[in-house]
């Protein structure tokens, strides 16, 4: 479980894999970027190697310092985090209390302090203390999600590890490995805009449901001779959230096949779908699916206006006629 496991995060892990090399460790790293991307994982398995005996630089996961990482138990690691909504004063005091001793099995006692953003102010100049005057043995580990909360002067005195939204490829490989199967990973990964925390909230079912209807809106190309098409444009559009959820399949798809047009060999947000989505793409030009991505975005900014969706979806209907040409024959 070292940090070769970490998806999607090749700068990061590039500048960790340095550090633990260096003969010049620094005394604080700031992880930061949005959340459910990995940062704090990360940032555990770079403790682990640094404290695993057998690390060349991954640490080996099968010694006992690296058992009693897993597990939790490794004396010489410190987890700070927020109770309720804050970092106290009183939590960063028995840090520092605890960083007044030597470490207990290995050269060094890391410290970890997720969501440092929520360091109330006093906590905030207690650990920018120690930052300034880190004990030898002590290297201290924060991870925030909102960077521009924390000051600036804890900002530059850490050694900084960007992290970025995690591709949805990633995205899926990790949910399929979580145990979600292929057509539900995929979908949650498209919903999950590069985090792992967002797609947890997704009605996956009604999401799938969307998707459908979007992508027959797209086929027939908003037909508007085909009534029942019309007419289950017109009752989707009864919700202003079903309107905004189609809408949004709309523009992936619209990407999508630019991209199948443009770069063949480019990861779909579909990628499920690649099969059928060549298969129209071959029928649709550059030209307009781009005239339609924008005029999509347009319809999009209506919605938050309060336009009302039934004039949306017609408008939406009428576009896809106008700018894809008309529907096959069926």
């Amino acid at each position: 479980m070292g940090l070769h496991t970490i998806l999607g995060q090749e700068h990061a892990l590039t500048l960790l894999r340095q550090a633990l090399t260096s003969s010049r460790l620094g005394h604080a790293y700031l992880f930061y970027g949005p959340s459910g991307v990995g940062k704090k994982l990360t940032a555990l398995r770079f403790a682990q190697a640094l404290a695993c005996p057998y690390a060349t630089p991954e640490a080996c996961d099968s010694c006992t310092t690296c058992h009693k990482m897993r597990t939790g138990n490794y004396p010489d690691l410190i987890c700070l985090g927020p109770e309720g909504t804050s970092i106290r004063i009183e939590h960063i005091r028995a840090m520092q209390r605890q960083l007044g001793y030597k470490p207990y099995e290995s050269q060094r006692t890391t410290v970890l302090v997720d969501g440092c953003e929520a360091l109330t102010p006093p906590a905030a100049n207690a650990l920018l203390k120690t930052l300034e005057e880190p004990p030898a043995s002590a290297l201290l580990l924060l991870i925030t999600g909102k960077k521009d909360a924390l000051p600036l002067t804890i900002i530059s005195r850490c050694q900084q590890i960007p992290f970025r939204p995690l591709a949805a490829a990633h995205l899926q490989a990790i949910l399929t490995a979580q145990g979600l199967d292929q057509a539900t990973a995929t979908i949650a990964a498209t919903l999950a805009e590069g985090r792992l925390d967002t797609w947890k909230q997704a009605d996956i079912p009604q999401a799938l449901a969307r998707r459908r209807d979007a992508y027959t809106l797209l086929q027939n190309r908003g037909h508007v001779h085909n009534t029942p098409l019309f007419l289950l444009a017109r009752q989707w559009a009864n919700s202003r959230e079903q309107c905004e959820e189609i809408l949004h399949w709309l523009m992936l798809f619209c990407r999508d096949l630019v991209m199948l047009k443009v770069v063949s060999t480019a990861t779909l947000y579909n990628h499920d779908l690649q099969a059928e989505l060549a298969h129209l793409a071959s029928s649709l030009t550059v030209d307009g699916l781009l005239d339609l991505f924008s005029s999509l975005g347009q319809l999009q900014h209506y919605l938050t206006m309060n336009v009302n969706p039934q004039l949306t979806f017609e408008q939406l209907v009428i576009q896809l006629q106008q700018q894809l040409g008309t529907a096959p024959s069926s």
